[in-house]
């Protein structure tokens, strides 16, 4: 049995981007240009002035993934730099976007933001919405003996590890559902086989 909920992902920028920090110059062993800056400030410069840190997720998820492809197809020799950060999850890069130095762009589930408003003043007017990448499916993995949804109420299921869009997504779907069960967060291929021995009914991915 497959159970599939479609979630937009998206990519948000911050307001507030890093400015350029200006590099102290060295007197001694530096070569200077012309314009006398030295020469190694002058390549700080330039690669902060268009690099971006973009925060994916965890390294077993989808959305480092497509981070690392962005960063690839965006990549201007030199002139535009992506430089994808693994992080605790999608769920957890709102807090990276609006706290943590050195991240200006993240990929965020669209549920997950859709929480922080109600948690965030005025979130709307620090982070911009840029595109809805594609929907994510999510599954739900199921033993023979399970015939529906109705039937795992009381049991173990697993919703992969903390920080991934199952971990966040699969317990709000549940609970909307007014379906409770015995959440736990370990890796999906390790739940698959506990599934397979018996000892876990079903497994969300």
């Amino acid at each position: 049995m497959t159970f599939i909920a479609r979630l937009a992902i998206v990519v948000i920028f911050s307001f507030a981007l890093c400015g350029l920090g200006s590099a102290q110059s060295r007197r001694t062993q530096i070569s200077q240009h012309p314009s006398g800056i030295p020469i190694e400030a002058q390549i700080k410069e330039r690669l902060n002035a268009w690099t971006i840190g973009l925060a994916g997720g965890l390294l077993e998820g989808a959305p480092i993934r497509l981070a690392t492809d962005m960063a690839r197809v965006v990549n201007d020799g030199g002139v535009m730099h992506v430089l994808p950060i693994v992080t605790r999850g999608p769920t957890e890069n709102v807090n990276d976007l609006l706290y943590l130095k050195g991240v200006d762009a993240a990929i965020i589930n669209s549920d997950s933001l859709e929480a922080y408003k109600s948690q965030v003043p005025q979130i709307q007017q620090r982070i911009t919405y840029i595109t809805s990448l594609f929907p994510s499916e999510l599954h739900i993995f199921v033993r023979p003996e399970i015939r529906s949804l109705q039937d795992l109420i009381g049991k173990k299921v697993n919703f992969n590890t903390q920080g991934t869009a199952a971990a966040y997504s699969g317990p709000l779907i549940f609970s909307r559902l007014g379906i409770e069960v015995e959440k736990m967060f370990i890796p999906h291929p390790v739940a698959l086989e506990q599934m397979r021995r018996g000892e876990v009914p079903a497994s969300f991915s």
